[in-house]
């Protein structure tokens, strides 16, 4: 890594394999000493401090979101990274697709959901009403955002099994990775995008015919000077809602019964006042953000972060880093349910900032206020978690013995 006069000591590597207690503490040795670095090893910028994501994500001719030019999109995957794929293109053809976007998916839209939303978590909470041990990743934080999304965009309910099917599918391949793409890629993820994209297509044909009012229906109908979303960016749209939107909304609900069994003061202050639920969301998604990093591609040369920097070179600017700079946050690594000022980043910043944040957060304050009900006490089996990964921010497993109050019969 690059080398800085005067410093105190010399940047390390992420030690492989480093669990959620290795990153944070990676994180705060080299947003002390390193917080612009680069990585011979990955050949890529890290970038550490919440300023500099910041000038990162707010000069986007700089530190471009479209790769296709280093890495070009394979057919298989042109579903999820084609042309509407908002996060992955840049000025300015970005904000006319942001714009036609926004006119439909909006607060109001989501907000009028709220009722909805309400239902669908109690009949996912009713699956499970006879067990004193669930599983709140599989059963609980999985199934919600997807029926969600699935209703929002007016997918007809005989279909919601099937769509989940695919989903599931694209969701749990390590494939999407990309470009690290598995061997069998073609031959397991490839005919359920395929599947997946034609059923789309026949959705947005049906409710271009016959509008309601649903999501797709608002996409299809929106109009910015004259210009509205061909079917393709359509479908692109709907691909990201149902990947990164999902992924970041399910992270967040499990997320909530590891920090407050984490922080038994925070619980009980919660239980005692719900006015507290939004504070408890928040300092979730800054204490144990849904993506770690972003990345992007120089797309010239620059010296905007203190060092030179090449077209075509790849940074990394982590946003669990950012949400814990001493800087910005008051004792950072404390879980504080009233933190007075909290910007975190959890989705993001700039013009790529998540079109989905409304949603999960409202997803969230349901489904909080819903498990409290429903589990006066909780606590749990930390030898059977799972995580996807070794930094332990996603759950795939997450087994907790729950206790339900007399009002709530098994």
């Amino acid at each position: 890594m690059t080398q800085t006069p005067n410093a105190p000591a010399g940047p390390i590597d992420l030690p492989k394999g480093a669990d959620a207690q290795g990153l944070l503490d990676w994180f705060a040795y080299m947003r002390k000493n390193w917080p612009v670095s680069w990585d011979e090893t990955r050949q890529a910028w890290h970038v550490f401090s919440y300023r500099d994501y910041q000038t990162v994500t707010t000069n986007p001719l700089t530190f471009s979101s479209d790769f296709t030019s280093v890495f070009p999109v394979p057919s298989e995957l042109a579903l999820l990274m084609g042309p509407g794929t908002i996060g992955g293109i840049d000025p300015p053809r970005h904000a006319p697709l942001r714009k036609l976007v926004s006119q439909a998916f909006t607060p109001r839209r989501i907000a009028q959901m709220e009722l909805r939303i309400g239902q669908i978590t109690a009949d996912v909470l009713d699956q499970v009403r006879d067990q004193d041990r669930i599983d709140i990743a599989s059963d609980l934080a999985y199934p919600l955002p997807v029926t969600v999304i699935a209703e929002l965009l007016g997918i007809p309910t005989k279909d919601h099994e099937k769509f989940r099917e695919w989903v599931d599918i694209i969701l749990s391949n390590e494939g999407l990775e990309y470009p690290n793409l598995p061997d069998d890629f073609t031959e397991t993820v490839g005919p359920a995008i395929e599947e997946w994209s034609e059923f789309l297509y026949a959705q947005i044909a049906h409710k271009r015919a016959e509008p309601k009012d649903d999501l797709i229906s608002g996409l299809c109908a929106a109009e910015v000077d004259g210009r509205k979303l061909t079917d393709e960016e359509v479908v692109n749209i709907v691909a990201l809602l149902l990947t990164a939107g999902h992924i970041s909304s399910a992270t967040l609900l499990s997320n909530l019964f590891l920090v407050l069994e984490e922080h038994p003061q925070a619980q009980a202050a919660v239980r005692a006042d719900r006015s507290l639920v939004p504070g408890v969301i928040e300092e979730t998604l800054r204490y144990r953000s849904p993506f770690n990093c972003i990345f992007r591609i120089l797309n010239e040369d620059t010296d905007i972060l203190g060092h030179p920097m090449r077209k075509g070179q790849m940074v990394i600017a982590w946003i669990a880093s950012a949400n814990r700079d001493t800087e910005v946050f008051t004792d950072p690594d404390t879980f504080d349910i009233r933190r007075e000022s909290n910007k975190h980043l959890a989705f993001g910043h700039g013009i790529h900032h998540c079109l989905g944040a409304f949603l999960a957060r409202l997803e969230a304050k349901v489904f909080l206020n819903q498990t409290l009900d429903q589990f006066t006490e909780f606590r749990i089996d930390h030898v059977g978690v799972e995580f996807y990964d070794a930094d332990q921010l996603t759950a795939r497993r997450l087994p907790v013995q729950v206790v339900r109050d007399g009002r709530h019969p098994k």
